[in-house]
Parts: C-alpha cells; structure tokens; sequence
C-alpha cells in the first residue's frame, strides 16, 4: 500500500528526533557531513534542556588532577555503578564542549574582572560548576545553538510530531522513522542514513515530576519495539528540592541554591540532613531524597523546607533570577521565607544502551541525552553533567557517524512496501479504562523514591493486566501515548525486580528479588 495522500515524505542525510541541547548539539556537527531534518513533538521551551536550571560541570583547568576530581566525584555519586572508562571520556570531552559553547556565543556568567563564575553543587568536591544567566543555563544553551543551526540550508525542522515508527531497510537497518502529526492533521515519513534519538528521559511518567509533560518515554517505547535493548530503566533520578505548594505544578529549586549554603530544615528550623549523611546539604540527589522521604514518614505533621533566608537578598535575586521571581509570584520571598519542599522525578539514568559514539545496537540508530544510556551516570548523576553529557555526546555521536561507511556507501535505501503503510489502526487500551494519570499516579506509588518489593510486585501485575486489555482500535495519538507509556513501565518494573539494593533503588525493610547488575530489555517486534 502506498503512502496516504496526506503523508509528508522528505529525504535528509541525518534524522534527528528530539529538539533539545542533546539534540541540536548533533545537528550543528552532522551540517558539515549532510542535510539535517529534525523533528521535535514542539518548540524548544516543550523540553527538559529550555528549563535546566543547573549549570554546566567542567573539570576547570582540564589537567589531570581537576579531571581525576571530576571522575572521582562522578562515580562517588553514582553509587560505583559507573563504567570507569566511560567517565573519563565524558569528563575529557568538557574542555571542547566548553570551548564549543564559547565560540558560539554562550553568555557565560563572569565576574567584574571577566574571568568566568564558578559555584559548587551537591556531592561535588569542589566548585567546577559554570552558569549562564544565572539559573537558565539550560535555555541559553538551547538558544545559542538553535540560533547557530535555525536559517542554515542544510537543515528542516518539522514540528509537531509524535515517532510512530522505526523504519528498516530490507537488511535490517534503520532509515528512518514514521511520525504522527500532534494535531491529527496527518503523517510525516523521513527516510534517512542514520536516525539519531535525542528525545530526553521520561520521569513525566511519574505523577510529581520535575519534567515537562512530554518526557514521558514515547521514543524509547517505540525503539524497544523496534529491537533496541534499553537497560537501567530502574535508575530514576528524585530531585530533593522541589516546591510543594498546593494546587501548583512542582516547580525545581536548583541544586545551587543548596550549593551556595541553603540549608534543608523541618518546620523547627532544624537542619536534618546531617542525621543521614556527614555532607548534609550537599549529599548527593539519592541519599537526601530518601532522607525527605523518611523525615516525612516518621514525622508527618512537620514540614520540610528549603531556607535561604541567610543568605543577601540583593545576591538572591541576581545569582537566581528564575527561581527567585518564580517564588515570589506564588508568595514566598526567599529572603525572608522557607519554600516548602518534596522531592520529584527528576532524571533517567538508563534509557537506550549505547556506546560511547552513541550507537545502539541496531545498526543506523544512534541515541544520545538522557534518552540514552551510556553508563556514565551509575545509580544517581552528579549534579550538572546532564548537559555536559548532552553536549559531549553530541560531538562523540557525529564523530561515530562520520568514521562508519556505511551511510556514505549505501545511500539512502527506501524501506519495503510494508514498512511504509500508514496504520489504519493500532493496538492500545481505551482511555476510559486506563489513562495517563493512572499509570503516572502508579509509577509515583509503587517505582517511586523508596521501593517495597511487595509494591513493585503488585504495580508490575497491575502494568500486565492493563497491557492484557490492549485492543485494535482506531490510531489516535492518546492511544499510542498509553500504549508507549505501559510497554514502557513494564519494562521499569522488570528492571527493578533485578537493580542493585543501591543509590536510588533502594528497598526499604526488603530485600530485592536478586542483586547483582540491572538487566538488558532486548525489544520486539
């Protein structure tokens, strides 16, 4: 069957699916090999990199003390669940990323003198931690890219559509992907010679999360569909310091805020950090997330707070322009006022395995960001290497691509026939059965911050009985959303039968079904 008269077809020498850092970083690199299409499900404000509110972890000097430092920070995070070697790849990058950003024309926060600002963040040794605009390093990155690709003759970008589909060619390989019109308008097909997912993590699968609504795993469900192995799903990110205020979306306080001498205090102005970790404050994400966790538990008449209030005021609003205008149109002054806190999901460690040129094990599709999973981040990521990783992956990915043959040899080969049909219909569970809520409220209840193995059990039955229920129906983009987002959980369930009792997968008063190293999830057709 051919096309539908309403399918958009195009050709590009690289597909690029995802319009963040990850993602942009990729294109600028790949115009001087080929034509770029990118497809994003909306603008750049739609994603996680817009709102990053952290910075940017550079090993400053980038001799091999301050590289070692970075290593050793990184893994000491991650539980020890990092691969070494790959660590050091990430950490050896920086210095060209950050040169990369410079000649851009990244706006990096300076002092009166030039020299470029540096602060610390949780579980770091030192300060290493560069910003731009105070706390939106993230949007001024994604700008300053954007900026430096948007206009160029080489790249499309086609906005807003959801991935359907991997597209193989008669031997396997990937050449591109079907994709689904946001606005039920129609298709759009990219036939390409190699597709790179940078499509961002998926913690919006969680009920209070830190994420926009998008980043909730559709690519990586469509992937694993595909046959990419994703592993690690069970390593989730809970960000601590999150505002907690009735009737409003969680709203992330930046981990600097704690770097720069907030402390976390309960309603009687006790710092309780310390009973869990000799750091306090600046333990790592994992370790003061449970820590909020269990005060709540033991104590849940008190609150728990983030305070700044010792802090200058003047300093307050010029080191946090976002968080601090953010607060004060919800009425708290940070000033003079504790936010009230609780912890959200945040970031994904595992994702879409990949090596360190980001390719997976389908040949033709490549993944970099945290849609992927490169084992650098282990059980828990340091703070601010998420974009170091976004804009090092990038440059490693297209450096992968241009040393392959492949794509410059063979072309672009049109998939067969079949591969190209637009669906009539498609497999899913009616939403008034299950929705989007029910499953973000069970991942909150039963894969959240501390894990009870009789409540992984039981959310992983309930994810089985809700897939058992999928139907063929008419495609709508609902539908694919909640099929993609239970395929996806069941998977995160699996994994965490088998995760290590360690960093953010943490039984409480239970021991796991089995330790050992987190499984590999090879998908299907």
């Amino acid at each position: 069957m051919s096309p539908s008269p309403h399918t958009r077809r195009l050709t590009a020498d690289f597909l690029i699916v995802g319009g963040g850092i990850a993602g942009y970083q990729t294109a600028l690199d790949l115009l001087s090999l080929g034509s770029v299409a990118l497809v994003s499900r909306g603008s750049i404000a739609s994603g996680s990199s817009y709102y990053a509110q952290g910075g940017l972890a550079i090993p400053w000097g980038f001799d091999r003390e301050a590289i070692d430092s970075h290593v050793e920070d990184t893994i000491r995070a991650g539980a020890g669940l990092c691969d070494p070697e790959r660590v050091r790849l990430l950490i050896e990058g920086a210095e060209e990323a950050f040169a990369t950003l410079v000649s851009y024309g990244v706006p990096f926060d300076r002092d009166e003198s030039g020299q470029i600002l540096f602060t610390r963040e949780a579980a770091h040794s030192r300060p290493r931690i560069v910003h731009a605009g105070g706390d939106k390093t993230g949007s001024y990155i994604l700008k300053t890219l954007a900026q430096n690709v948007h206009g160029h003759e080489r790249f499309t970008f086609l906005t807003p559509y959801r991935l359907t589909r991997l597209l193989k060619g008669s031997d396997g390989r990937i050449v591109g992907g079907l994709f689904m019109d946001e606005e039920g308008e129609g298709w759009l097909e990219v036939l390409a010679k190699a597709t790179i997912m940078a499509t961002g993590g998926f913690s919006a699968l969680f009920a209070r999360t830190t994420n926009p609504p998008s980043q909730v795993g559709d690519a990586a469900a469509v992937c694993h569909r595909s046959g990419a192995i994703l592993e690690r799903l069970a390593f989730t990110q809970f960000h601590p310091t999150v505002l907690d205020l009735p009737g409003e979306s969680p709203f992330l306080l930046t981990e600097a805020l704690r770097g720069e001498g907030g402390h976390v205090v309960n309603s009687a102005g006790e710092r309780i950090l310390f009973r869990y970790h000799p750091e306090g404050e600046l333990a790592p994400r994992d370790v003061v997330s449970r820590a909020l966790w269990l005060e709540a538990r033991a104590n849940p008449e008190s609150g728990l707070y983030l305070s700044v209030t010792h802090l200058p005021a003047p300093y307050l609003k010029r080191r946090f322009p976002q968080v601090y205008s953010h607060c004060l149109s919800l009425g708290i002054d940070l000033s003079r006022d504790w936010a009230p806190i609780r912890p959200a999901a945040h970031f994904q460690m595992g994702g879409i395995k990949t090596d360190m040129e980001g390719r997976t094990n389908l040949p033709g599709l490549y993944a970099v960001g945290e849609v992927a999973s490169t084992r650098v981040h282990g059980a828990n990521r340091l703070a601010s290497n998420s974009l170091l990783e976004a804009l090092v992956m990038g440059h490693r990915c297209v450096r992968g691509i241009s040393a392959d043959p492949e794509w410059r040899e063979k072309g672009i080969e049109p998939p067969p026939p079949e591969e190209r049909e637009i669906p009539r219909t498609m497999l899913s569970v009616p939403p008034d059965l299950v929705s989007m809520k029910m499953i973000q409220e069970l991942l909150w209840e039963k894969a959240g911050i501390v894990r009870f193995m009789s409540l992984v059990l039981s959310g992983r039955e309930e994810i089985r009985s809700w897939l058992a229920m999928m139907r063929e129906g008419p495609v709508t983009a609902e539908g694919a959303l909640i099929r993609n987002a239970l395929e996806l959980s069941r998977e995160i369930f699996e994994d965490l039968l088998v995760a290590p009792r360690v960093g953010a997968n943490y039984f409480q008063g239970e021991s796991p079904a089995q330790s050992g190293s987190s499984t590999q999830k090879k998908g299907k057709e």
